[in-house]
């Protein structure tokens, strides 16, 4: 069943990109131009210290203002073109879901429909927010290590090798953690639907007292679980961010302790940390969307299970 809801999830994921393929091509492009926009203030930063001490400044301070103006205006258009898509694609998956239900048939209790809802909620929202993220968070960590990867092997191979293994350890982590979670966030969803259906009970049914023991009880389970979640997974970000930066600065000691056979500059040391942040600061954007998609599989997976 976990395998089977899993496939359905990315086909499910996979089916909207392609249904929305115009808005989707349209976001790739947008993206692939704003990072690399983002990336250009860098080097220019790199060249204005380089010449800084022969004063001959030329137009790189304006150029560096434009690139520093141009780069957020990129990122608010592609906000709103990714939002404009997933908003739609919320919109047409919720109504689809929710009448394949109901062509079903089948007559269900107050209680039933009110987990029936909440379980298509949560599975609408697993699959646009995944869409989301697939087209607006993975693709940037891909150019990013891309574009500065090839300039660390320009500039020396060890650097550019040295920075794409540094990666390695917090993506692992990555996976790992997620696997550590999956339980946890299968109770979460599954608790969240219970509550739905035992607060419509206690509300059609205000004078048995039953049906209240059994609001309080789910909702005492659904505040222990997410406590517990919370707990864990704000614990392993940290240690996947303390990861991140450790073998970050590694490339840093690295080109600091072979400045003078590979002749590093001031401006190529400014640009080799902006650089390497840049991307650091992505990849940690991108892995906690991971997160949020891994998650958004398994309330798809209590909706596949109670279907």
């Amino acid at each position: 069943m976990a395998t089977d809801s899993n496939a359905a999830f990315w086909r499910d994921v996979w089916g909207l990109i392609m249904d929305y393929k115009w808005y989707a091509l349209a976001i790739l492009v947008v993206t692939a131009i704003q990072e690399i926009v983002a990336l250009w203030p860098v080097s220019l930063l790199g060249e204005f210290i380089d010449r800084f001490s022969t004063a001959d400044l030329g137009s790189v301070v304006l150029l560096f203002l434009g690139a520093s103006l141009l780069a957020p205006l990129v990122l608010r258009g592609n906000i709103v073109l990714r939002h404009k898509m997933f908003y739609e694609t919320d919109f047409s998956k919720r109504v689809q879901m929710t009448v394949a239900l109901c062509d079903e048939g089948r007559e269900i209790d107050a209680e039933a429909a009110g987990q029936a809802n909440a379980r298509i909620a949560n599975a609408v929202s697993g699959i646009t927010n995944a869409t989301y993220h697939v087209l607006g968070s993975f693709l940037p960590v891909i150019i990013k290590i891309i574009v500065v990867s090839s300039s660390l092997l320009a500039m020396n191979t060890q650097l550019g090798l040295a920075y794409l293994a540094s990666l390695v350890i917090p993506a692992a982590m990555t996976v790992i953690f997620n696997n550590r979670l999956r339980v946890l966030r299968d109770d979460q969803y599954g608790l969240i639907n219970q509550v739905e259906g035992a607060c419509i009970r206690a509300l059609t049914a205000p004078r048995e007292e039953a049906h209240r023991d059994r609001l309080r009880d789910v909702l005492r389970r659904r505040k222990e679980v997410f406590v517990e979640l919370v707990s864990r997974h704000q614990w392993y970000l940290y240690l996947r961010y303390a990861a991140l930066i450790g073998s970050q600065f590694l490339v840093v000691f690295l080109a600091l302790a072979r400045r003078d056979q590979i002749g590093l500059t001031a401006g190529d040391m400014a640009r080799i940390i902006g650089y390497t942040s840049q991307v650091a600061g992505v990849f940690l954007q991108a892995a906690a969307c991971l997160d949020a998609i891994i998650s958004y599989s398994r309330a798809y997976h209590v909706y596949a299970t109670g279907r």
